[in-house]
């Protein structure tokens, strides 16, 4: 009976040592924190702070808080890391589309202001 024992407690010690093995430093969310980057870079490249200024700034601050989690190296800074990168990605996204708003509407006054202009030499040509 004690040879059956025997294998018994060496697949057990093995099973130990596999999940120990498992239990490594977690590894950071370098995903999620290149996509937050790339997102406040296209965010700047759209003139954000500019038109977003504050979205900006909080991306930037979620966005290193972000990179310093992740350089701590256990699980609830990795998750914290994830969350932050989450943010200011979305924070980066917002920017982004209020800059876009801002030029597009820069843009349309530019237009109505050509126009206006346009319908009163033309109005001044025709005597009308």
């Amino acid at each position: 009976m004690k040879l059956h024992l025997v294998p018994l407690r060496v697949l057990l010690m093995g099973g130990v040592l596999a999940l120990a093995a498992c239990a490594s430093t977690p590894q950071p969310p370098l995903d999620t924190l290149q996509a937050a980057d790339i997102s406040v870079a296209s965010a700047e490249k759209e003139s954000g702070a500019e038109f977003a200024p504050l979205e900006m700034r909080t991306a930037r601050e979620k966005l290193a808080a972000a990179h310093a989690a992740a350089l701590k190296k256990d699980d609830k800074d990795m998750t914290e890391s994830r969350r932050l990168a989450d943010e200011a990605r979305a924070d980066a996204d917002l920017a982004t589309s209020k800059a876009r708003l801002g030029k597009a509407n820069a843009v349309n006054q530019e237009l109505q202001k050509n126009g206006k202009a346009l319908r009163q030499e033309t109005q001044r040509n025709t005597g009308g």
